[in-house]
């Protein structure tokens, strides 16, 4: 049994998700989108950066954090 078939999508859906996840720097997932990252998370389906990732997404989201401009990711 594949991924897509735990979590009920298609691979393309996983597949999409997964570069939209790692990719992100704002949190703007759909309805679906959050229903299948809750599935794979609650199987352990997601790498560890992608559960990094997801986490400051919505730590982001739902601590009002500001994305963080380029320049302030880089060495002075």
């Amino acid at each position: 049994m594949n991924i897509s078939q735990i979590v009920n999508a298609t691979p393309s859906e996983v597949d999409n998700l997964r570069v939209k996840l790692m990719d992100s720097i704002e949190y703007d997932f759909d309805k679906r989108e959050c229903s299948l990252l809750y599935r794979m998370a609650a199987f352990d389906l997601l790498t560890a950066s992608e559960c990094k990732a997801s986490i400051m997404l919505m730590a982001q989201k739902l601590g009002d954090i500001p994305i963080p401009k380029e320049d302030e990711w880089k060495e002075t």
